[in-house]
């Protein structure tokens, strides 16, 4: 099956994503594993009980609000691993040529901070000639992803870890539905 949405692995067995990717998805999968929700709130966010999920690698999140026309950078699985998007911040969204199953892609600024997660990616995206071009998509701020994990107990990572962006790409994933 297509991917539902993407998460990102942020403690042992638990995974970030949007809460849109769960909607019409009563029985999220990550690979083979099913997956459940434990959680989701109002900002859009939403947490999985995943326990076939990636080692966890958390970037550290982004203090500072992120300007009108950071260089960013959005990564989303794809059959052939990982993608790595050019992005742009717009006022609190972000603009960039996703696919469907980008909604939860993390967002993460040149340094490898997390900027936030994109909130819902378009049901009919408008495409030209075949091909999706760059969108105005929804961000949910890091700063409502720290506040979420943070009531669950899952502790703001210290330091960003080695390797920046390729190294977070380790922990992230695609959710289906079945």
């Amino acid at each position: 099956p297509d991917a539902a949405g993407t998460g990102l692995t942020v403690a042992p067995g638990r995974v970030l994503t949007a809460s849109v990717v769960l909607e019409d998805c009563p029985s999220p999968r990550i690979g083979p594993a099913p997956a459940r929700k434990l959680a989701a709130d109002p900002s859009g966010l939403a947490l999985l009980d995943a326990p076939g999920a990636p080692r966890p690698i958390r970037p550290a999140s982004r203090v500072e609000p992120v300007g009108a026309g950071d260089s960013l950078l959005a990564l989303a699985p794809s059959p052939d691993g990982v993608v790595a998007v050019p992005a742009n911040a717009v006022a609190d969204d972000v603009v960039a040529a996703l696919q469907p199953g980008s909604a939860g892609a993390p967002v993460l600024d040149r340094t490898g901070q997390l900027v936030g997660l994109v909130a819902r990616y378009p049901a009919a995206p408008r495409r030209v000639a075949g091909i999706v071009p760059p969108a105005r998509l929804p961000l949910v701020p890091a700063r409502a992803i720290s506040a979420f994990l943070a009531a669950h107990s899952i502790a703001e990572p210290q330091s960003q870890p080695d390797g920046g962006p390729g190294v977070v790409a380790a922990a992230l994933v695609a959710i289906a539905c079945r």
